[in-house]
């Protein structure tokens, strides 16, 4: 994953989308709506890795992002939409 420059990132949905992106598979795809984070991948990755998935992603949030001031929506969805789980990254204590 190449570095992210998070000060050139005016917000924090955007800065953890540019993190999320470096995560997928080359078929996977983020963005960002009104502070929520939504990814979409395919029906196979998330029958089979959506846990690994979530994990790297809350790992390289906390490694790259400690400091977090305000709540985070994070919602994968499959490319068909069929399923759809939404997850929250909480601002840091």
């Amino acid at each position: 994953m190449n570095p992210v420059d998070i000060s050139q990132l005016a917000d924090l949905s955007q800065a953890v989308g540019q993190l999320v992106k470096g995560q997928l598979a080359a078929g996977g795809t983020v963005s960002t709506v009104a502070g929520k984070i939504i990814v979409y991948i395919s029906r196979s990755e998330f029958e089979h890795c959506l846990g690994n998935l979530l994990q790297q992603i809350y790992r390289t949030v906390d490694q790259h992002l400690p400091v977090r001031n305000e709540h985070l929506s994070l919602i994968i969805r499959d490319e068909e939409g069929l399923y759809e789980n939404c997850f929250k990254i909480w601002r840091s204590a």
